[in-house]
């Protein structure tokens, strides 16, 4: 049996459509890898690239509002690379389910970094991902993140 990222089994693979499966999520998880590459390496283009043309970045789970679109994404993302001196991210974890042309997964994230003000960040979340196969490969269709281990308000 396989498992999905939320937890309920599937029904067994044939060798062919595992060994292809297999495949495909290994190209999902290096899209993942890209991504945080491209980020902490303040390479936009790179970044963009790795999105449907109508892709979302869905924060809100963190406060932070959904952007769609190649156009709101470069915007969003000029924004958040130039309000740190530097980030490293660590993504680990990664449960995906190829279904033909599409896909789903989480994978946790543990993000370091240093404000522009010289304060470091730390912050544990989780990506919860939608998946597109397209003639350049797997994209993004839809990135959302919500934040884990929150600390309390202070008083």
């Amino acid at each position: 049996m396989t498992h999905s990222p939320t937890g309920t089994a599937s029904a067994p693979r044939t060798a062919s459509a595992a060994g292809a499966a297999d495949s495909d999520i290994e190209l999902i998880r290096r899209l993942t890898h890209e991504y945080v590459s491209a980020l902490d390496g303040g390479r936009l283009d790179d970044l963009l690239a790795l999105f449907t043309e109508d892709g979302v970045w869905d924060g809100t789970g963190w406060g932070i509002p959904a952007v769609q679109g190649t156009a709101a994404l470069r915007e969003f993302f000029t924004s958040t690379m130039a309000s740190n001196r530097g980030t490293c991210h660590l993504v680990l974890n990664h449960i995906i389910d190829v279904d033909g042309d599409t896909a789903k997964g989480t994978a946790y994230f543990h993000a370091f970094g240093r404000r522009l003000d010289g304060s470091l960040q730390d912050s544990l979340g989780l990506y919860s991902d939608s998946f597109a196969r397209t003639a350049r490969g797997w994209k993004f269709a839809r990135r959302s993140v919500a934040g884990l281990l929150t600390p309390p308000a202070a008083d």
